[in-house]
């Protein structure tokens, strides 16, 4: 514990001391990432779309376009340029760190220099056990470093839920993130060992990593545990002073609160990009010493000077992107007044104390107050529509059977069962039924297993006609070609596609779109206004994206939890304080 206080101090020390350095090397890396990172792949992508002649991407073509050699050579090069970025950005501070902690002069340039002379191992084999670096990392580093290039890595929720709807699914999620976490954890300090060390190679980093974490690993564990832990204790202290005046000035004088809260939020933001530069500076300085077992100096051999006028032109710098700041926020906030009317959609009924896609789960999702309830429907072999999810019996009866290949008579007579709640299987006549009943209307999606009828549609819109609801219910499905057959069939119907995948603009005839939550970007979501489509977002099972996809307005979202995103959208109205909407802004770093 002593060695930990002094290692974390002597860091401090550093950062403080280097202050200048760090400032510079931050400001570049930002600028370089936001300049020329970012325009550059967004150009690439823009450039493979006109070379393959798709307009944008999704599950039905990304095959035959990843499979492009043109697209493949851009796919190579986007790599290389991500890898390299990260390998400059980590090595300056890991190399900087190091030459602090034994007092030793260093210029920008030479450590430029030395890490370009180690650049040839991106172009041999060896660059392949970077790529497995990387990955295994990018969990990690977009924890610690969320407003850095590797943010919001995870996968897509629609995997995790499908996955994890099973007990070997989830036991087998289980040991593989328990294995890569593994490997993952010896492997941490290979980037720093190979950018440090003039003439290692990437293998004999990994291999060196390998064997410190015999005997050093735990001690680097605690050292970030312990540095995440503090850093966010200090954004959550700094975050509750800073919004005081807020809270008082809202409640005493209501007409300050919306400059009051932009200045508010822009004093956040660059507090937050400044405490999460401090924790990469902080991050790199631990993993140095503690790889190469720094002697703890008690004062630097030398004294970096610093001249006052080196920081007027950063003054003015943050004073104008302050005021720019609170402009812009001053802007969204005010359009934030008003409440949402995002519609809530509850996923296959509810199926918190129910099981999926039965008419319980309806009842209840009637009962919270559901704008929608989604649905999903088969064609059984003798024609009818049954509702049920999955293209067999396996993971709700346990017994062995093909939907397509049974009737509909065959599966009503079925127990379904999860969580330890049981239920029948209905056809989609019930279902409408017990809606009609309940004056709720249906999102329903038809999944297409490929041994429909040549009269699936027009049956589907002859049942809606007769039960008169054709113009009040929504159908999707991820064909793209029968769902623009049926609003041909029936313009007055809700016409939608899924899409678990979207890369790029969307040109649809739909009436509404259906994508997994994150492929859905604020540029798609203007674009889709514009067009007049509306958009679903699925599935969203968490406060975060809840409070993210309602704030933002977008037509509607699907979720398992339909009562809390209703007591969201209710909560995020003109009565709500601006605090609490800052508040539901930064919450995902707390």
């Amino acid at each position: 514990m002593h060695k930990t206080g002094q290692v974390m101090r002597q860091a401090v020390y550093n950062i403080y001391m280097y202050r200048s350095d760090y400032i510079q090397v931050f400001a570049l890396i930002r600028l370089f990432q936001f300049l020329l990172i970012v325009p550059v792949t967004a150009i690439v992508f823009k450039l493979m779309l006109r070379v393959t002649g798709y307009t944008h991407i999704t599950e039905q073509n990304i095959q035959s376009f990843m499979g492009h050699p043109f697209v493949i050579s851009m796919i190579i090069l986007l790599i290389m340029l991500i890898l390299l970025f990260i390998y400059y950005e980590m090595g300056f501070l890991f190399i900087m760190a190091f030459h602090q902690q034994r007092g030793i002069r260093y210029r920008f340039l030479h450590i430029w220099q030395q890490l370009n002379r180690k650049v040839i191992y991106f172009f041999s084999i060896q660059i392949l056990f970077l790529i497995i670096y990387i990955a295994l990392l990018l969990p990690l580093t977009s924890l610690i470093f969320p407003l850095t290039f590797t943010q919001a890595i995870s996968l897509p929720h629609f995997l995790t839920d499908e996955i994890m709807s099973s007990r070997s699914g989830r036991l087998l999620y289980a040991a593989i993130t328990i294995v890569l976490v593994i490997v993952g954890i010896r492997s941490i300090l290979a980037l720093p060992i190979f950018t440090i060390q003039p003439k290692i190679s990437i293998l004999r980093s990994f291999i060196q990593s390998w064997r410190f974490s015999k005997r050093g690993l735990l001690g680097l564990l605690s050292l970030l545990a312990m540095l995440v832990t503090v850093h966010l204790l200090v954004m959550l202290g700094i975050t509750l002073i800073s919004t005081l005046p807020l809270y008082i000035l809202e409640r005493l004088i209501p007409s300050t609160a919306l400059v009051t809260a932009a200045i508010t939020l822009a004093f956040l933001e660059m507090v937050f990009v400044v405490l999460f530069s401090l924790l990469q500076a902080m991050f790199s300085q631990v993993m140095v010493a503690i790889t190469y077992n720094t002697p703890i100096l008690g004062k630097s051999r030398f004294t970096p000077k610093f001249r006052k006028r080196r920081y007027k032109p950063l003054t003015f710098i943050i004073l104008v992107v302050f005021i720019a700041l609170s402009v812009m926020n001053v802007i969204s906030l005010e359009k934030s007044v008003y409440a949402p009317d995002t519609k809530i959609i509850a996923h296959r009924g509810y199926t918190k104390g129910n099981v999926e896609n039965t008419i319980s789960g309806l009842v209840s999702a009637a009962s919270s107050g559901a704008d929608l309830i989604e649905i999903d429907i088969q064609q059984t072999v003798d024609g009818q529509f049954v509702v049920f999810h999955d293209q067999t019996l396996r993971r709700l009866t346990g017994k062995n059977g093909v939907i397509a290949n049974m009737t509909l008579g065959e599966l009503k007579t079925l127990t379904i069962h999860a969580n330890g709640f049981n239920d029948k299987i209905s056809s989609l006549d019930d279902f409408i039924e017990i809606a009609k009943s309940l004056n709720v209307s249906l999102l329903i999606e038809l999944k297409v297993h490929g041994k429909e009828k040549e009269d699936v549609l027009p049956k589907l819109v002859k049942k809606l006609k007769a039960y008169k609801v054709l113009d009040k219910y929504y159908v999707q499905s991820s064909d793209p070609q029968m769902m623009s057959q049926l609003k041909k069939l029936a313009p007055n119907l809700h016409v939608g596609i899924v899409y678990a995948l979207n890369i790029g603009p969307m040109d649809e005839t739909v009436d509404f779109i259906s994508l997994e939550e994150a492929w859905v970007t604020d540029q798609l979501i203007s674009e889709m206004k514009q067009q007049k489509i509306d958009l679903f977002v699925w599935t969203l099972n968490n406060n975060r994206s809840l409070h993210e996809f309602i704030r933002k307005n977008v037509n509607g979202v699907i979720t398992d939890l339909p009562d809390t995103a209703l007591d969201i959208r209710r909560k995020q109205n003109e009565r709500e304080y601006f605090l609490q909407r800052i508040l539901n802004l930064f919450q995902f770093m707390f």
